[in-house]
This record gives C-alpha cells, sequence and structure tokens, in this order.
C-alpha cells in the first residue's frame, strides 16, 4: 500500500521517519508533498527512495492512505483542495488534534480518521493516538491500527473528550519532562557537577528509567515505593515534590485545557459544525 504524507513540517518529518525507520513500508510507497517544495526535497535527502510529489492531486492519485500534517488554519483549505482527486477507496488521516473526523466528512467523501504521533515514534517507541470517523470502515480500521502498531510501543483510541490530555501525556509530554529533566540538571550543577556530567547523568537516568519500566513492568507508583526507602533522600525529595508540583501540573494541564478549546472553537467556525466540548 502506497501512503501519502501532505506536509513535511515537525509532524509530517515524524511520521516519515517512523514509517520508514520501523520498516513499516520501504521508502518507494511513501509519497510527500509540502507547499514549500524545498523542505520536501530536504526530507527526500534524508531518506532517498520517498518520492517528491508536486501537488496534491499527484498524492492523492499515487496513494491510498493519506496523512495531513498541516497547520490548522490550513486544515480546511488543503481538503477541499484536494476534495475532488480522492474516492470512497481513500482514508484521509489528520493530525490536528482540534479538528473531529465529523469535521473532515463535511468536506471529503473518503474514509475518515484522526491520529495524533509523537516524537518518540521515531524508534518505534512511545504512544500513538487515533480515532475514527462514522465514514471508516472495518477494513480501513483494522490496517491502520496494524500499521500504528508497527510506529510506537502502544496505540491508543480517543475520543474528542479526552484527546487532549491523552496528547498531553503521549505527544507533549517527552517535551515536558525533557524540559523538567533540563531545569533539574542545571540545578544539581550548583553542587559541583559540570554541565556536560549533569545532561549525561540525566539522559541516563531517563533512559534507564524506560528500560526498568519497560523489562520489569512495574507501574509508576510502584516504581516510586521500591526506590524511595523510608527516611532516606529520595522519600525526602518526594516529599517536596509532594508539596509544590501539585500546583505546577494542575497549572500545565488547565492551560493546554485552554488552548484546545481555543482551537475546537475556531475550527467549529472554520467548519460551520460545532465540536465542542461541553463542560457541567
Amino acid at each position: 500500500m502506497n501512503i501519502g504524507i501532505i506536509g513535511t513540517g515537525s509532524i509530517g518529518t515524524v511520521l516519515t521517519e517512523s514509517f520508514i525507520t520501523s520498516h513499516t513500508i520501504p521508502p518507494e510507497s511513501l509519497y510527500v508533498y509540502n507547499r514549500s517544495i524545498e523542505k520536501a526535497y530536504r526530507l527526500q535527502k534524508s531518506f532517498p527512495g520517498i518520492h517528491v510529489c508536486q501537488n496534491v492531486k499527484q498524492v492523492a492519485e499515487q496513494t491510498q492512505l493519506l496523512f495531513i500534517s498541516v497547520r490548522q488554519p490550513d486544515l480546511k483549505p488543503l481538503l477541499e483542495s484536494i476534495a475532488p482527486y480522492v474516492t470512497a477507496d481513500h482514508c484521509l488521516i489528520s493530525t490536528a488534534s482540534a479538528v473531529s473526523t465529523a469535521q473532515m466528512e463535511s468536506v471529503l467523501p473518503c474514509s475518515c480518521a484522526r491520529v495524533i504521533p509523537a516524537v518518540t515514534n521515531t524508534v518505534s517507541a512511545g504512544g500513538i493516538l487515533y480515532s475514527f470517523g462514522d465514514s471508516c470502515g472495518i477494513d480501513w480500521q483494522k490496517k491502520i491500527i496494524r500499521l500504528l502498531n508497527n510506529l510506537a510501543g502502544a496505540s491508543f483510541e480517543t475520543n474528542d473528550e479526552m484527546i487532549r490530555a491523552a496528547s498531553d501525556l503521549t505527544g507533549c509530554g517527552p517535551a515536558f519532562f525533557s524540559k523538567m529533566a533540563n531545569m533539574y540538571a542545571k540545578e544539581a550543577m550548583k553542587y559541583g557537577l559540570t554541565d556536560e556530567e549533569a545532561e549525561k547523568m540525566s539522559v541516563h537516568m531517563m533512559i534507564g528509567l524506560g528500560e526498568l519500566l519497560k523489562k520489569k513492568n512495574w507501574s509508576l507508583e510502584m516504581l516510586t515505593e521500591r526506590t524511595a526507602a523510608k527516611g532516606g533522600v529520595t522519600g525526602r525529595g518526594i516529599l517536596v515534590i509532594e508539596e509544590f508540583a501539585g500546583d505546577l501540573f494542575s497549572s500545565l494541564c488547565k492551560m493546554t485545557q485552554q488552548k484546545a478549546a481555543e482551537d475546537r472553537k475556531e475550527a467549529s467556525a472554520t467548519f460551520g459544525i460545532d465540536t465542542s466540548i461541553r463542560q457541567d
């Protein structure tokens, strides 16, 4: 099966790298297009064998499954431009978390789905999110789930209500926790570590943490309990986190939910279909 990717920014690049490094499809089965064609050719240099298309019509004619990875304001015009070239045999997948499959289906005559990848997928790890539109038949659903399970450590079905919180954990999480690890390392430097030492120790701590969770099959709570001996240094550190970090994560989640609400409102106005999450 040939796969198309429209939009070769950060998410489109993650998808391209994930497909190829996981050996899910050969490069020759991947067709990419970007409005700034030079960006698509740069991606082709990194992954020889992929095809660069000159327009969306060419992508639709060469592929059956298309991933659309463009900015939300550009999504509806792009869907409208490609609609004449897709048929009921196609499936289009958007990576825009705030645009519902129902909104996509209002423009397209084919199966629609939504997938939210993560940078961790480039090493066939981490989580990847998906949801299917009413138009997406069981055959396409099975194909997409098999595809996603090759790209990531785990795939999770979501809906409009939970997708922002889920995306915070799987998609934003690597950036959030990397930022906090870096800040933690900078603080440790005040007590004698060099920048290089603190960076290396933090990186290997995170690698080791992932391997431990994977091989021991521990829960996060279990790992905390096994590491923090009662009355020890780690235990005291946990008390500090419990006292101060709650407000941090509360503010973080409130901010991302607020941004999601703004994006959904914008999508509703653009598509003329309101899929806002009602708050009781």
